[in-house]
């Protein structure tokens, strides 16, 4: 006995599986390029905080907290961090600022929140930036 071809069956398979797929590669976009940018916007955050502390000889915590906090994109929401700030010795007996920043960049799409809450148990993208500056020996005003 022969079987009747199904003309049409391919495209509404396509029909009810695409909207998913579609889905799944314009969140990822959305997604990791927010993440993409906000780790643009913290790397440039901590190369000018290390720059700025390096080039007036800050030492106390404090005032580079408030310097990174006065500078942090508004938009920001997620956990926003700055770890301990080093400055350690050179071999010409200068020093060197070292900055490291955290933030975790939120995600958007729900099918990446429930993918990274499965994973990692948070739903946002972890971000860390480091910059280092070495202390300048004749500081030039600007």
């Amino acid at each position: 006995m022969k079987r009747k071809r199904k003309n049409g069956q391919a495209i509404v398979e396509l029909a009810l599986v695409f909207p998913f797929f579609l889905l799944i590669i314009i969140g990822g976009i959305i997604d990791f390029g927010f993440a993409f940018y906000n780790f643009i916007t913290l790397q440039q955050l901590a190369n000018d905080t290390a720059q700025w502390a390096a080039e007036r000889s800050i030492t106390s915590d404090g005032e580079i907290s408030n310097f990174v906090n006065s500078k942090k994109p508004s938009w920001w929401k997620g956990t926003f961090t700055m770890y301990e700030v080093q400055r350690p010795y050179l071999s010409d007996n200068s020093r060197m600022v070292k900055i490291q920043l955290g933030y975790d960049s939120p995600t958007y799409t729900p099918f990446y929140q429930t993918m990274l809450q499965g994973t990692t148990g948070d739903t946002s993208i972890k971000l860390v930036a480091y910059a280092a500056y070495k202390e300048p020996k004749i500081v030039k005003s600007r």
